[in-house]
């Protein structure tokens, strides 16, 4: 017969079965999509950010999270040598992603 410390022990026992395996799910939530934007004249990479936000359907996401990550996404390709460092040029070629 099992008694009540046998019991309690159990139960944490199966509480940490439920909880490791609930928690090792690898699937994506969402699926992160790349596209390539050209940029126009008269493009800054504010009206730039807000067009991709809309885009992004999984999830909130704040507009200077979009600014900063394309800078970071494009920095070694558009944005080191300029000044600002969010200055743009007509016919850059922007990597942006976003979530669906």
């Amino acid at each position: 017969m099992l008694n009540r410390q046998h019991l309690t022990t159990l139960v944490f026992i199966w509480l940490a079965i439920v909880l490791l395996t609930s928690c090792g799910n690898t699937e994506p939530m969402g699926t992160l999509v790349t596209e390539t934007y050209i940029v126009r004249p008269g493009d800054t990479l504010w009206i730039i950010s807000e067009q991709f936000m809309q885009k992004n359907t999984y999830g909130p996401r704040d507009i200077r999270e979009f600014y900063h990550g394309v800078i970071e996404l494009n920095w070694e390709t558009v944005f080191r040598d300029r000044q600002p460092y969010g200055l743009l040029m007509p016919g850059d070629r922007l990597q942006i992603n976003y979530w669906k």
